[in-house]
């Protein structure tokens, strides 16, 4: 069968099309279902580019998502030959669009195959930005945590939030935040999100991490940081277990990515509860 891609404007009418296909692996397509929601509820992401693939049939085979300037996330299930047709499909149409693509983020295969592909039509040149493992949590295991207590951020901690905000892109890889970026997210986190959490030990706060883009069962932990000054001492696993737990009450299960390259937060994660469910990949084009 031909593959053909197509560019929705609507979001509403775009989730009703691909949506069927993304829940159908909740914990995997966390983050496409995650940008979704974040995309129709209108609370961040303006100009997002929303591409379905289809067969002649009109059944949905994939879906692109880009949020500019990130990299273009994508769910493909295509045979291992549709990979160049897909990657042809796709050049024609951001062609058209003036739209560049800084890189991919997907299924590990999936990502490895479509990169391949891409690279080969493009004549350009790719480095991995993360070899990720995507995880799922659904109870917290009982495990040692130091003296402290999770709170919730407010004004007193913006200027402290905003320099963890620009030292985590730094550290994470993904695209570095200005001082005056870093300022207004964490302005908008303070007011505007339920889930943002530090650990506080001794009256300062240590760790900090945030609950976010959230599925119909599920939602994802991510920004976990914790200053290099406060690390190997237990504050990560306290301030992800207790977020983690709270999120529980409210939804079925957790998710979040790792970066495989880094063990210790890996073992931190499993030994809280949270289960590899697939790995997934960070491609940046060159």
């Amino acid at each position: 069968m031909t593959l053909k891609l197509t560019k929705y404007k609507d979001i509403n009418e775009f989730y009703k099309r691909v949506y069927p296909f993304l829940i159908k692996k909740e914990a995997e397509n966390n983050l496409p279902l995650g940008l979704l929601n974040s995309i129709k509820s209108g609370s961040r992401y303006n100009n997002p580019l929303l591409v379905s693939a289809e067969n002649e049939d009109g059944s949905i085979k994939g879906a692109f998502i880009m949020t500019p300037p990130h990299n273009l996330v994508s769910v493909l299930q295509i045979n291992d030959g549709e990979y160049s047709t897909i990657a042809q499909e796709l050049n024609t149409l951001l062609s058209e669009e003036g739209i560049e693509v800084p890189g991919f983020v997907s299924e590990k295969v999936s990502a490895e195959k479509l990169t391949q592909a891409w690279c080969n039509l493009k004549g350009c040149e790719h480095e991995i930005g993360m070899d990720q493992r995507i995880y799922k949590l659904d109870h917290v295991n009982e495990i040692e945590i130091p003296e402290g207590k999770l709170i919730q951020p407010d004004e007193r901690h913006l200027t402290l939030l905003s320099d963890w905000i620009k030292c985590f892109t730094v550290e994470t890889g993904v695209r570095p935040l200005t001082e005056s970026e870093a300022l207004e997210r964490a302005e908008d986190m303070i007011a505007n999100e339920n889930y943002l959490y530090f650990w506080e030990a001794d009256g300062e706060p240590v760790s900090m991490a945030r609950g976010g883009r959230w599925t119909d069962n599920g939602i994802t932990v991510n920004f976990v940081y914790t200053p290099k000054p406060f690390r190997k001492k237990g504050y990560a696993s306290a301030v992800v277990a207790g977020l983690s737990s709270k999120l529980l009450e409210e939804y079925k299960f957790c998710t979040l990515y790792t970066d495989l390259e880094n063990p210790t937060s890996n073992k931190i994660y499993m030994d809280i509860g949270y289960v590899p469910v697939c790995d997934s990949l960070m491609v940046n084009i060159k």
